[in-house]
This record gives structure tokens, sequence and C-alpha cells, in this order.
């Protein structure tokens, strides 16, 4: 009788280790790109080509939606951007490891909260610790306001889990999730394009190109 629940379990743990995987190498590849089009500008390329899928995806309906679910949904992509924008910020001055140790401890405190049992603490410090010796060290020289940005980050995250719950409810399927992306890289617009500059009109140069040319447009032909 307990199969479907422990399989529900397992999918669940499965898709938030995929999930923390693909934003770990998201973030390690994006950092490549910051001397290009700044941090900023890397949060705006990236919530923009998730709405943009999203939208395409999901074709979200528009209509019929109650004002308490627009007022969720606003909030959640602002959050959604916030999160992501600080978290990058904090990626220029830390390094990736102590940035995502920082970052975790925002939903570990809200899994404390939420669940009021005293073995939270003992699993919120298994996870922080393993989080902490995957990190790599960088301990030693912290940059104080890549740590405030961290910090912010990891308030935004736990967050993001509270408004993705509440959206959840408001919308189906990926519909909250599309909305929420969009109002997110319309928030981020204005400021990563301020941060990029005129590379953003460059494709090869900002990273819109697929790797293979940016590096074929870099090696010169020995007859050039």
């Amino acid at each position: 009788m307990n199969r479907p629940g422990r399989a529900g379990a397992i999918s669940a743990v499965g898709l938030v280790v995929v999930g923390e995987i693909c934003m770990d190498v998201g973030a390690a590849i994006a950092v490549l790109l910051f001397h290009r089009v700044g941090p900023v500008g890397m949060v705006m390329m990236r919530l923009v080509f998730s709405a943009l899928v999203l939208l395409a995806i999901a074709r979200p309906r528009l209509r019929g939606h109650r004002r308490d679910a627009w007022l969720a949904v606003l909030g959640y992509g602002t959050v959604l951007a916030t999160m992501n924008t600080l978290f990058y910020l904090a990626l220029e001055r830390l390094p990736l490891g102590v940035t995502v140790t920082i970052e975790v401890l925002g939903p570990l405190a809200l899994s404390i909260i939420a669940s009021r049992r005293a073995s939270a603490w003992l699993w919120a410090g298994l996870a922080l610790a393993g989080v902490v010796c995957l990190g790599g060290g960088g301990w030693d020289h912290l940059d104080p306001l890549g740590v405030v940005f961290a910090l912010g980050a990891a308030a935004s995250w736990a967050g993001y889990i509270l408004a993705a719950a509440r959206v959840g409810r408001e919308f189906p399927r990926l519909d909250g999730l599309a909305i929420a992306m969009s109002i997110g890289a319309l928030l981020s617009l204005p400021f990563g394009i301020i941060d990029g500059g005129a590379v953003l009109l460059r494709p090869r140069s900002s990273g819109w190109a697929p790797p293979w040319r940016c590096c074929r447009a870099r090696s010169p032909t020995p007859w050039s």
C-alpha cells in the first residue's frame, strides 16, 4: 500500500538532485562569461531563454485567474529574479562552492522551521556538512559584500520555495512557472542590458552563439 507514496518520494528526491546538478553546472559555465556580459547580464540571458522555452512548452492560459493568483505569480517572478541576481553577484566575488554553501542555508532553515521536529536539526546539519565538504575550500579569504549577496540569495531561495508552492496551487501544470519566469525575465531586462552593454548585440562575444562557433572565431586559420 505504501509503494506509490515511496515511489513518489524517490522521484521527488531525484528531481531535486537533477535540478541542483543543472543549477550548479549552469552556474559554473555562466561564470566563464562574466567578463563579457557581467553577472546581471548573464542572469538576464538565462531568464529570457528559460522564459521563451517554458512559454513554448506550457503555452499558459492567461484568462480566468483570480486576483490572488496573479499576486502570487507576480511575487514568484520577483523572488525568482532577485534570487538569481543575488546568487550571480555573489559568484562574482566568491567561489562557487562557498556561494552554494551559504545559499543553501535558506532552504535548510526553512526545512527546520516547517518541520518543528528535533530530528530536522540533525538532517539539516548533515546536509550542510555535506555541502561544506563538497565546497572545495575557499573560506580563508571571503569578500564581505559577496557574503551579503549570498545570504540574500539564501533568503530569496526560502521565499522562492514558499512562492512556488502557492503558485502551484493556483495554476495548473507549468502555467504558473512559465508566467513567473516571464515576469522575472522582464524585471531583469533593463538591469541586464545596462550590465551587458553593447556586447549583447554580438552573439559570438556574448555567448549566444554555440561554443564551437566562438572557438572557431577566435582561432585564426593558418593562411590568415
